[in-house]
């Protein structure tokens, strides 16, 4: 007679029922666990939802209720993170009165959260375009809209207060983000290239936006 069949415990009852109103829990729970997922090595191609139900501990078909599909899901992990980052430049910026000293702490602020956030701000840049000709946004709606908006303000006050020379504000938040991320992007892929430090890097950075910086 063989040995007793030990009944194997069914993940998805991990996960508790949520009450009236919690739904939104869930929610966070599944982009949590989505982004978790991508910071461990999953890439958008790879993660399922069916993958991301089965962590949270939930039939695949709940996720239905809060991500009509994975597209979905991977753009309110990808929001999540342009909205924090969004807010740390924000702080930063705040903190300064000068518009030369704000574009700084505006660079700083991004600069800290990518070298602080090294598998967050990978998935922001390597989940699928949010612009898509398959998943159109509203470009107001698009994740990285604040950033270049207040980004946009200060180097339009900038060229009011006559420390950045007369250009198409929008055209240069676009190119000073594009080298900026290209910038660390390079760091992160030669690390073995004698890098001069952090801050001489950035003052030759913003020495193309700035008189004297």
């Amino acid at each position: 007679m063989g040995a007793p069949v030990t009944a194997q415990p069914d993940r998805t009852a991990r996960h508790v029922r949520n009450r009236r109103g919690e739904g939104e829990r869930l929610r966070d729970d599944l982009i949590a666990t989505a982004d978790r997922l991508l910071q461990g090595g999953q890439t958008h191609e790879s993660l399922s939802l069916r993958a991301v139900a089965r962590e949270v501990g939930i039939a695949a078909t709940s996720v239905y209720l809060h991500f009509p599909d994975k597209f979905s899901l991977l753009l309110a992990v990808y929001r999540q993170h342009f909205t924090r980052l969004a807010e740390l430049i924000d702080q930063a910026v705040a903190e300064q009165t000068d518009p030369a000293q704000q574009l700084r702490a505006a660079v700083r602020a991004y600069w800290s959260f990518a070298d602080e956030h090294p598998d967050a701000y990978y998935v922001m840049f390597t989940v699928p375009g949010s612009n898509s000709v398959a998943n159109p946004l509203p470009e107001d709606s698009r994740p990285g809209a604040a950033i270049v908006q207040s980004v946009q303000g200060v180097i339009t006050r900038c060229i009011d207060a006559g420390v950045v020379k007369a250009m198409d504000p929008y055209c240069a938040t676009l190119c000073l983000w594009t080298s900026l991320h290209g910038l660390i992007s390079m760091i992160t892929a030669r690390p073995y290239v004698p890098w001069p430090p952090q801050e001489d890097l950035l003052n030759t950075l913003l020495g193309t936006y700035i008189t004297a910086a």
